[in-house]
């Protein structure tokens, strides 16, 4: 084949560039010069770059030149050239080298930086478990260093459901979005991994004629454990936010349950109504001062199902069952989620509620405390 030369040639189509160099066969464009001599001193250079490259292509093992003219051929096919691949891979490197901060560092700084600005310490445990859990595959890993692929073999490696995977994709997007925002990392990584198909199941509540059997039960058999089962189900509040609550918050002579900004899981403040059936069920407690929820309360939960003779029961079926009786009698979806703690009906309709008849709405919000012995007869007190 023969070589191609390089000479400096004429242009005819420009006034102020006549002269060009024809750069085409040695993968270049075509420069163009103003005067003959800034085109030859080009010229001189090419050929000079030419053959120092030259000669150090001749010093080149054959198995690397081999590897490079591979490599050539396998990035042409994505229209990419060698030195496009070069420098993606030098700035991967460079960024590298600019974060030494390792995984396992990271979280420890994470974690207490979520503790200074506020965060539950339910959430903050639950945070701290998770990030143990991808520390001990990556701690040793400088943050920059971990891929998409990385992240997304690993997340469907964990030998857990959808739920638990997605759980675990949020939590480690928290690391991953504090590493962008510290400007560790150009963006996260965690938002391009696969999202976990969530089975589309109906929520779980409680039948009826289940929730006054269980609280009338425990009234009988646990009595300080039946406020809080009565908030759950006819006020809707968090698991959580019920082991925060104190009775000082619960306003039974103006009506109204406070879930203060530092107990709720949105950090705002809401006023819940309270019901009339639900007043009947907190007025024996109305001189009950300290935390809402007993000592021991797991224990005496049990002693109540059983009593109650309860098969089942529902995941966070207090809260499902307070949703969607309570769309159900006033049918308005943007007051129950208000009342939920969201900003719109939208996790209203898509997580909390299910479809019941109005006739069963109707006998739900009629729960009330049996008027025999044992609601008159007990006298509430704090067991602390």
């Amino acid at each position: 084949m023969k070589r191609p030369t390089l000479r400096v040639l004429e242009y005819r189509h420009s006034k102020t560039h006549p002269w060009y160099l024809d750069l085409r066969p040695f993968n270049q464009g075509r420069k163009f010069f103003k005067t003959k001599a800034e085109a030859e001193a080009e010229r001189l250079r090419q050929i000079t770059t030419l053959a120092r490259h030259g000669r150090e292509a001749v010093g080149l093992p054959p198995d690397e030149l081999s590897a490079i003219i591979q490599a050539r051929k396998k990035l042409a096919a994505h229209r990419k050239t060698i030195d496009d691949a070069a420098a993606f891979y030098l700035d991967y490197l460079e960024r590298i080298r600019r974060c030494n901060v390792t995984v396992a560092e990271l979280a420890k700084e994470v974690l207490e930086a979520k503790l200074k600005d506020g965060h539950s310490p339910i959430y903050i445990a639950d945070l701290k478990k998770r990030l143990a859990r991808f520390c001990a595959d990556f701690g040793e890993l400088p943050i920059a260093a971990i891929t998409v692929e990385e992240l997304d073999n690993w997340l469907r490696n964990l030998n857990c459901g959808p739920k638990s995977r997605a759980n675990f994709r949020a939590n480690i997007g928290v690391l991953f979005s504090y590493a962008t925002h510290r400007r560790m990392l150009d963006s996260n990584p965690i938002l391009h991994t696969a999202r976990p198909k969530l089975p589309d199941n109906p929520p779980e509540i409680f039948a009826v004629d289940e929730l006054a059997a269980l609280l009338n039960a425990a009234t009988s058999s646990a009595p300080d454990v039946a406020p809080m089962l009565a908030i759950g189900a006819f006020a809707g509040l968090r698991e959580a936010e019920i082991k925060r609550l104190d009775w000082s918050e619960v306003d039974q002579r103006r009506g109204h349950i406070e879930i203060k900004s530092s107990k709720a899981k949105s950090a705002r403040r809401r006023i819940v109504e309270i019901q009339p059936n639900l007043c009947d069920w907190l007025r024996p407690y109305a001189e009950m001062t300290g935390p809402v929820v007993p000592v021991n309360s797991r224990k005496k939960l049990d002693l109540a199902r059983k009593a109650a003779g309860l098969r089942r029961w529902p995941r966070n079926g207090l809260r499902h069952s307070y949703a969607s009786y309570r769309v159900a009698a006033i049918h308005d979806a943007p007051r129950v989620a208000s009342e939920l703690g969201h900003t719109s009906p939208k996790m209203l309709y898509s997580t909390y509620r299910e479809l019941v008849l109005p006739e069963e709405s109707e006998r739900y919000w009629n729960i009330a405390p049996k008027t025999g012995e044992n609601v008159v007869s007990f006298t509430a007190t704090n067991e602390r």
